[in-house]
């Protein structure tokens, strides 16, 4: 096995974009030329594919259907209170307010009108106090009822008390417990995990999967699990990106919380080949936690060298200070446990400092917005920056500007035993660091003497420690810049360790053969679908490779088969529409091996979602410097109203009709997407040049010596005619079918009607027939009506003048329309020489033009085009 035939998955709970740690790795391992696909999860609920960094991301929809429902069984639990105590929703409570109100006014309008009627004399005086008694009842009933609901929302509100004292003490005592906490029960997204990436995983088959953090550490080994049963040893890399036993406290990660996803990791551990941590204090303690049978590898999260020259506006220009001013700098996720807090705090003590904190995921959240009262309460508000983040690739480049870079996380198991990526990228960008004293980090700082190291949330240290570093700023910039700590803390170094970790585990050594973000091709390869209409795609792809023997050209359909085309690769139409295994591995063997890529009918190549059109695939293939294209065949172009005022026979005269309509709306719709497509556009007839702007003409390709018959032309009696319309509305065969069937029943011909045969059948039926009759109101041939002349048939349709005087050769179609068809008919069997010129002049014609070398003279210009990126 070659490192090309390494094939990897990667997992990770997010949607990859800026996780560096996934992204770093992915590219190092894609350079050998090993195949990686990162699955994560969309953020958008929308599944997407591209490229990052030389391997495939796919982000999945994963709907957290048991997450969810455990939410919302947890919130019936605490909202339920006894019957009739209490209204269950406020909505309740008020509908029956605004009922009884609404009750009462309509009570007062109708004594009013009582009142008037009787004062005025009108109406029974019986009548009106047998009203006045039924009034009184009814609001001595909606009184009793106004009193019943304020009593009912009274006792709700006194006992709702009670019961959520009760739930908070429950859960402030069950939170704080770290038994029992079934990681099933407590975090049902991890099974929701299992159900997004299982299947793919499985489909995928890949040599080696890899799991970053504890929430799909699971979802690797039970893929590991399924592997076994087909007899496939499927390595597990377990990436533990924290020490998750000792995850800081907040919010909703309370000490129950943590110890659930412990219990996770705790569970699949041991089923891995391979442990692979952050720093050394972890790895030595899951080795002992564990009991592993060797210590896990260190891959440490510095950045990557490039990161530096990125052009990006740094952030002193970003918040707009002046050069002179101190600045220092956060950049990472806000949270309680992260410190920042403290280095508000610590503002108060420097006075000439300003902090910016470089916040992820964004600016606008709620614990922002703490930060920015604490600054504001303690009179520091304008020197308090919070900005929000920049791309991965863009961080160091974006932070080279600061003085300082602080990381002030506070005391907990997991803080005290990790080295942070932001202390890495703060070297790369230059920045000397001032860090809390947590052990791993203090014996790093202390060691490369790059920074100080302060007592963990206390502001008056670091601010000292602070202006220790700004004291001697240049001797500590200095300490950075050194060649051997760059070297150090470079991600090259870590790049070598993970491929050195994967060779010994796949047993073949891993080198570096590329850059990651290209995709080496040994050979122009074109890939044409996914339709294959009329088995078109496979016989342009066959002629190219028999014009051209370096090029490799493959059809795709994803129809129903049922006219039993050729085609190289097929799809269901399930498969196409919804099975996204299905349309990865598409992706993946495209964007690894293809070209080019020629899109039919509009259509995108990997999967069509409900509207989607070719473009959506468009920025998958530009980012891997696939060259692209698009062809149409007819009605996916052809405009109706166009052609209705070009066309006296159209099939779309009659505007208001249902077929016209639909059409004229998908035809609108393409148009859009087309005016904003720049690359070549194809169609596949003549007459479709007059509704693209800039088409090229894409001949229809014929197998002439399939449809050779020596089947004698009008040598019958009664001859037979065929008419075999692939769409009956618009080939008009509501004209041609009475003609024909009158002629049938006078004895002149053999009328046979077919629809729906396979392909083979029909090109038997072709080589027998006398006459074949092709479509009387599109104006211009297609593929049946090129099959019928290379067959040497007399072949019948409406050509009009206009597409004619395209062609380089007279058209050997005998002219007919609605009109004329029965003359015309009757005509070619009562001049039976003449018919058979017109016949034999059919398969010279076809050879000419539809043989497939005009095609292949067509699209070589295309497929010949230079590539941008993915040439070897």
């Amino acid at each position: 096995m070659t490192p090309a035939d390494l094939r990897v998955v990667m997992m990770v709970a997010n949607d990859v974009t800026n996780d560096s740690r996934v992204r770093k790795e992915a590219a190092a391992l894609a350079e050998t030329g090993a195949e990686v696909t990162v699955l994560g999860v969309s953020s958008g609920g929308l599944p997407s594919r591209e490229i990052l960094d030389g391997a495939l991301i796919v982000r999945v929809p994963v709907p957290f259907s048991l997450r969810d429902e455990r939410k919302r069984s947890r919130t019936a639990r605490r909202d339920w209170r006894p019957p009739l105590v209490g209204y269950k929703h406020r909505s309740t409570y008020v509908a029956r307010s605004q009922r009884i109100q609404a009750e009462l006014k309509e009570l007062k309008a109708d004594s009013g009108h009582a009142i008037a009627a009787a004062k005025a004399g009108k109406g029974n005086p019986v009548k009106y106090k047998l009203g006045v008694a039924a009034r009184l009842l009814r609001r001595t009933r909606w009184q009793a009822a106004q009193k019943a609901t304020w009593v009912r929302k009274g006792v709700g509100n006194k006992s709702d008390v009670p019961f959520k004292f009760s739930w908070r003490a429950y859960d402030g005592v069950i939170h704080r417990m770290p038994w029992p906490a079934s990681w099933r029960r407590l975090h049902p997204e991890a099974l929701d995990l299992e159900i997004a990436f299982g299947d793919l995983i499985d489909r995928l088959e890949p040599d080696v999967v890899h799991a970053h953090d504890m929430h799909v550490i699971g979802v690797a080994t039970r893929a590991a699990g399924r592997a076994k049963l087909r007899g496939k040893h499927l390595k597990v890399v377990y990436d533990a990106h924290e020490y998750v036993a000792g995850l800081s406290r907040y919010g909703a990660r309370t000490r129950r919380s943590i110890a659930a996803w412990a219990n996770h990791e705790r569970e699949y551990i041991g089923q891995v080949d391979q442990v692979v941590t952050v720093s050394p204090a972890i790895a030595k303690r899951l080795r002992q936690e564990h009991k592993l049978g060797h210590e896990p590898a260190v891959i440490m999260n510095t950045p990557n060298p490039a990161d530096v020259s990125v052009e990006v506006t740094d952030i002193r220009t970003r918040i707009g200070l002046r050069p002179e001013v101190p600045l220092l700098v956060y950049s990472g996720g806000v949270t309680r446990a992260r410190g920042i807090e403290t280095a508000v705090q610590a503002l108060v003590d420097l006075p000439d400092a300003h902090l910016a904190v470089v916040c992820v995921p964004a600016v606008a959240t709620d614990a922002v917005r703490v930060l920015q009262t604490q600054a504001a309460a303690l009179g520091v508000e304008d020197r308090l920056h919070c900005v929000d983040p920049v791309k991965p690739n863009e961080v160091v480049a974006f932070l080279r500007t600061a003085d300082v870079g602080l990381i002030p996380i506070l005391r907990y198991p997991s803080h005290e035993m990790s080295l942070p990526n932001k202390l890495f990228e703060y070297a790369f960008a230059g920045l000397p660091v001032v860090v809390s004293d947590m052990p791993s980090m203090k014996e790093f700082v202390d060691r490369t003497r790059i920074g100080e190291v302060f007592v963990a949330a206390d502001a008056h240290d670091l601010a000292a420690k602070v202006r220790t570093v700004l004291g001697d700023l240049d001797t500590y910039r200095e300490r950075v810049a050194d060649p051997g700590y760059q070297q150090e803390v470079s991600w090259a170094g870590q790049a070598e360790k993970l491929r050195g970790l994967y060779g010994e585990l796949v047993g073949r050594p891993l080198e570096v053969s590329r850059p990651a973000d290209r995709v080496a091709k040994k050979q122009r390869h074109l890939l044409i679908g996914p339709v294959n209409s009329a088995g078109q795609a496979w016989l342009w792809a066959t002629a190219l490779e028999r014009a051209d023997p370096g090029l490799v050209a493959e059809s795709l359909t994803t129809g129903s088969g049922a006219f039993d085309f050729r085609v190289h690769r097929t799809g269901t139409y399930r498969q196409y529409r919804s099975d996204l295994r299905w349309q990865l591995e598409l992706t993946a063997y495209t964007l690894r091996t293809v070209t080019h890529v020629l899109f039919e009918a509009g259509r995108p190549m990997f999967g069509q979602e409900r509207g989607g059109m070719w473009t959506t695939d468009v920025p998958v293939l530009d980012s891997a410097g696939i060259k692209h294209g698009v062809l149409f065949h007819g009605s996916d172009i052809r405009d109706p109203a166009q052609h209705r005022a070009k066309y006296r026979f159209s099939p779309f005269r009659d505007r208001d009709e249902e077929l016209t309509q639909r059409l004229q709306a998908s035809n609108d719709v393409m148009r859009r997407h087309l005016a904003r497509y720049d690359g070549p556009v194809f169609v596949t007839t003549p007459d479709l040049l007059e509704f693209v702007d800039n088409g090229i003409w894409l001949p229809l390709t014929v197998d002439v010596e399939e449809f050779t018959s020596t089947q004698p032309v009008l040598e019958r009696e009664v001859p037979v005619v065929l008419h075999a319309p692939s769409a009956s509305a618009l080939k008009g065969s509501a004209y041609v079918d009475p003609v024909l069937m009158d002629l049938d029943a006078k004895g002149l011909i053999t009328y046979q009607r077919v629809q729906g045969v396979a392909h083979s059948e029909l090109a038997e039926m072709v080589r027998n027939a006398d006459i074949v009759v092709d479509q009387m109101l599109l104006g211009s041939y297609g593929v049946f009506a090129c099959e019928a002349m290379a067959a040497g048939r007399v072949t019948v349709g409406h050509i009009a003048d206009p597409v004619r005087a395209l062609l380089p050769a007279d058209l050997p179609i005998a002219e007919a329309t609605p009109d004329d068809l029965s003359e015309v008919i009757q005509r070619l069997v009562a001049e039976r020489d003449q018919a058979r010129k017109l016949a034999d002049a059919g398969p010279s014609f076809v050879r000419d033009l539809h043989d497939g070398r005009r095609s292949v003279e067509a699209l070589l210009p295309f497929v010949n085009d230079e590539l941008e990126a993915g040439e070897a």
